[in-house]
């Protein structure tokens, strides 16, 4: 299987009281920064990959509402899943804008499908060419779509439990949907018919950890790396493993999201068991030539 290697570097943490998870990972238009989030503090932090040893600046707070995914659209705002409630939660997408003085401002953007449905739980999104943005939901069992304009979200597909998500983009068009089903611990491959359309499955890999899937980022040849309970997978265009790594030797953390820097370089948000919940950690991944 290991045809590709890759190692990793802790480059911060944090270890303090409170329930912690670092999700979220995006790349800023210009590629000088990457933003992710402290889940269930609601936090966006914004980190530097050129000089790793600096901490990453905390910039805006969500907080009492959980933020997990984060995605940049087409107008430069930075769009971010929320979620409030253990039982039954609620969810919403909002747009932050990280330009306006003196501090960043949010909107609320959408909150509900075309069926007047309340989303439980936006995990994580996918934007297209058009500005659509496709997004799970965790709890709810869907996986939603909406284009620029749209004021509710139309139901795509439905999956146990979708998690992490990423488009294929050729030609700058996106082709096809990745989607990781926490509840089965499958990753899948879909055709995309037209935005918010969905086609046939390409292509499905299942991992034999329960609930093992998370994150998924494309590298720029076309390799899916997945956040996987144990370690970061990479897997070829038919969803064939051909790389595997955990995030540290000793008592590794659990991989929750991946964000490509460059070719080589990208970025893994983790988070520790329920036995360490007040500790979680971002690593700096290299695949090595």
């Amino acid at each position: 299987m290991q045809d590709i290697q890759f190692s990793f570097e802790r480059v911060w943490s944090i270890d303090v009281p409170g329930k912690h998870l670092l999700e979220g990972p995006v790349l800023s238009p210009d590629g000088t920064r990457v933003y992710f989030t402290d889940c269930f503090q609601g936090t966006i932090y914004e980190f530097d990959p050129s000089q790793p040893t600096v901490a990453p600046t905390e910039i805006y707070s969500y907080a009492p509402y959980c933020c997990n995914g984060l995605q940049f659209l087409p107008n430069g705002k930075l769009a971010a899943c929320l979620w409030k409630g253990t039982i039954w939660p609620k969810g919403m997408l909002h747009e932050l804008d990280l330009q306006h003085k003196p501090k960043p401002k949010t909107e609320p953007r959408i909150s509900h499908s075309t069926t007047g449905k309340q989303f439980r739980h936006p995990n994580d999104l996918a934007v297209d060419d058009e500005g659509g943005v496709y997004f799970t939901d965790l709890r709810g069992g869907h996986v939603y779509y909406y284009a620029c304009g749209d004021t509710q979200a139309k139901s795509c597909l439905e999956l146990d439990k979708p998690n992490g998500i990423e488009l294929q983009m050729v030609s700058g068009k996106a082709q096809s949907l990745y989607v990781a089903d926490s509840g089965t611990s499958t990753v899948l491959h879909y055709e995309i018919v037209s935005p918010g359309v969905i086609g046939k499955q390409i292509a499905n890999q299942h991992f034999k950890i329960k609930h093992a899937v998370d994150g998924l980022a494309l590298s720029s040849d076309g390799l899916l790396f997945v956040a996987e309970k144990g370690a970061v997978y990479a897997l070829d265009a038919q969803l064939d493993p051909i790389g595997r790594a955990p995030l540290m030797k000793d008592d590794p953390p659990i991989p929750s999201n991946i964000c490509f820097i460059d070719e080589k370089r990208f970025v893994v948000t983790s988070y520790r068991s329920f036995l360490c919940p007040n500790k979680a950690e971002l690593f700096l991944g290299t695949i090595e030539d």
